[in-house]
């Protein structure tokens, strides 16, 4: 619901600095319920597109640039949404043993196995590709990945599935990065270029490490935003 209304501003259907039909209106012009449609609202406020205010209405904030893709997790659900939206099509798998810089920025033992994975993410509205993605899976968990050529869900998920475990915890950071001529050539970006990336740690019980992975992102189709608002 909440991409639905996205993609109606971003069309120009709700144009910048008008308001949104009310939450009754929007019910029962897409045949669901208020309470769908008022997550939706509340998604999107977070996101900085829409804010209410009392005896007003919702307000459209922000529209939408074309030419980028704002695919930023702040939460397990959004990191969901954004696997579904993307495919991850896994070019290179191999078990790898952590040594040297691999098992500092693992957070692990010099000696770890785990299962390794590359490839580049699409995202369905850009031409280019969206980033370059790397995945490590504690090894004894490959059977729940290996099979997977195109991954069009999380893989924590399919970790999750695996072992009947919730991921307890994910670590996120955020750099800036020059991006190798390697890694440019895969994501037909121009080599030394400006890129972020992003790099998760997922944790299971007992801070158990289970799987790290980090995304490139060319810094021309990436945008991170965040919204502060006051505490009452």
């Amino acid at each position: 619901m909440a991409h639905h209304l996205e993609a109606r501003i971003r069309d120009g259907d709700y144009p910048v600095g008008t308001l949104l039909p009310t939450e009754n209106e929007l019910a029962e012009m897409l045949g669901v319920s208020r309470q769908t449609v008022r997550q939706a609202i509340a998604t999107l406020r977070q996101k900085g597109r829409l804010s209410a205010r009392k005896g007003v209405g919702t307000r459209v904030e922000a529209g939408f640039d074309p030419d980028r893709a704002r695919f930023v997790a702040h939460s397990r659900s959004e990191l969901f949404e954004i696997a579904s939206e993307t495919e991850f099509a896994i070019e290179h798998k191999e078990q790898v043993s952590a040594q040297g810089r691999l098992a500092v920025d693992l957070g692990c033992r010099p000696g770890r196995k785990f299962f390794h994975m590359k490839g580049v993410r699409y995202a369905g509205n850009m031409k280019r590709p969206f980033s370059w993605n790397e995945v490590y899976v504690d090894y004894r968990l490959a059977a729940a990945v290996k099979d997977i050529t195109v991954a069009r869900r999380a893989i924590f998920h399919h970790i999750e599935e695996f072992t009947g475990e919730r991921i307890q915890e994910i670590q996120q950071d955020v750099k800036p990065i020059l991006i190798d001529d390697a890694v440019a050539e895969r994501l037909e970006a121009e080599p030394g270029s400006l890129g972020l990336i992003v790099i998760r740690r997922y944790y299971g019980s007992g801070s158990r490490l289970l799987e790290y992975a980090f995304q490139i992102l060319p810094a021309d189709r990436f945008t991170y935003t965040t919204t502060l608002r006051a505490e009452l």
